[in-house]
């Protein structure tokens, strides 16, 4: 059976993410930031300005009311564009049309707000489910991440959706996502099988109807399993002088994929990866996991990628602790294409490691931060050394 606990009122809001120090843009003097207090009444009367704002629509304020501005710019950051010359279209136009892209198909990283009776860590077991079923019936890579976002894209426009339909609401977006992305999809007979009895074939539909109105049929994002073998390409079949005779055709090891694919696999079970684009997920996965140029691989710069590193430390730190990546072979799949099969590589035991680890380096960096009052400057981000990197149930029970 499919069962969830009751909602653990100890769990820490999964939003009360560390903030980040921001540095002024603009020096104290001469700027907004410069300036203490509101000018007194008789220097603005002298300046003689013109009022363009209603004197009703005006908050009132104290004689005695001082007032502050704080504000701080960041620095705006234009992304290169790492595509190479392409024989079939204009490479800066396509670089454009995906980025525009992946912020249509954005993701709320607060939507566990608008549902009462789900928690994160349901989530979790409903993804590491997911990637079984995956597995069972050889489904791609790409099929298990489709689902992925279809099911939080799903979530962050409805509101109060029951723990025991969750079950329903990932069955059906692999339903879809196999539909899109598979040439022989199972069966609807089949993912009503693997749920054992947990939803039924009219369940399904139904729920497919509702689903694909709450996606607006938006049906197509870039996937972060996208991403990485668009980093992988770049970084890989670029020549010296800019151009690729195939980029379309993959020229990346396959070790190399599965090692990044499955820090992937394990940063997408935690809430967190919700606060960060899938070019960002991969892109950091891919400085964590292989001695690469990562800013010229992938457009991003490392203020981009900065906050995005700092969280994965610890999910990268227990997949290498876990060894070299395997790629397995299946029946009826071609050892070319094995890499591109979803594996049941990770599990929730992985994410529980990941997770405290995470709070134990948190610890750390605010004692450290506590006994020196002087914010670091941020380095530049450097790859780890090539010899600290890797080489290469049917029913979701909840306890």
């Amino acid at each position: 059976m499919f069962c969830f606990p009751a909602m653990d009122e100890s769990l820490p809001p999964f939003w009360a993410t560390t903030q980040m120090s921001v540095q002024p843009f603009c020096s104290t003097e001469g700027s907004i930031s410069g300036f203490s207090r509101i000018e007194t009444r008789s220097q603005r009367q002298s300046k003689a300005l013109k009022e363009h704002t209603a004197s009703n629509a005006l908050p009132e304020f104290g004689k005695s009311s001082s007032y502050t501005f704080s504000n701080y710019f960041i620095p705006v950051v234009k992304s290169v564009m790492p595509l190479p010359e392409l024989d079939w279209a204009d490479p800066k136009e396509v670089w454009a049309k995906m980025l525009e892209k992946e912020r249509k198909y954005s993701r709320d990283p607060l939507y566990f707000r608008k549902h009462s009776f789900i928690q994160p860590r349901m989530r979790a077991i409903l993804l590491d489910w997911l990637t079984e079923v995956c597995e069972v019936y050889r489904l791609h890579r790409e099929t298990y991440y489709l689902a992925v976002d279809f099911v939080d894209r799903y979530l962050s426009v409805k509101h109060d959706i029951a723990k025991q339909r969750l079950q329903l609401v990932g069955t059906t977006a692999l339903f879809i996502a196999a539909k899109l992305e598979e040439i022989y999809p199972p069966k609807i007979s089949e993912f009503a099988y693997v749920t054992d009895g947990a939803c039924t074939e009219n369940e399904i539909l139904h729920e497919e109807l509702l689903m694909l109105k709450g996606l607006c049929w938006n049906l197509t994002p870039i996937t972060v399993n996208s991403w990485l073998n668009i980093y992988l390409q770049l970084s890989c079949v670029t020549s010296k002088n800019g151009k690729t005779s195939n980029f379309s055709i993959p020229n990346y090891s396959q070790p190399r994929f599965v090692e990044v694919a499955q820090l992937l696999d394990l940063c997408i079970l935690d809430v967190g990866s919700l606060q960060f684009s899938y070019s960002i997920l991969a892109a950091s996965a891919l400085y964590h996991m292989l001695p690469v140029n990562v800013e010229q691989a992938t457009g991003h710069s490392r203020e981009e990628l900065h906050p995005c590193i700092q969280w994965m430390t610890s999910f990268a730190h227990i997949i290498m602790e876990k060894g070299a990546a395997t790629i397995r072979s299946f029946e009826q799949v071609q050892r070319e294409d094995a890499h591109n099969i979803q594996t049941h590589a990770v599990d929730i035991a992985s994410l529980d490691k990941a997770l405290a680890l995470q709070s134990t380096l948190g610890k750390e960096t605010a004692e450290n931060r506590s006994r020196s009052p002087n914010i670091e400057s941020f380095k530049p981000l450097t790859p780890p050394s090539s010899t600290k990197k890797p080489a290469l149930d049917s029913v979701i029970m909840i306890e």
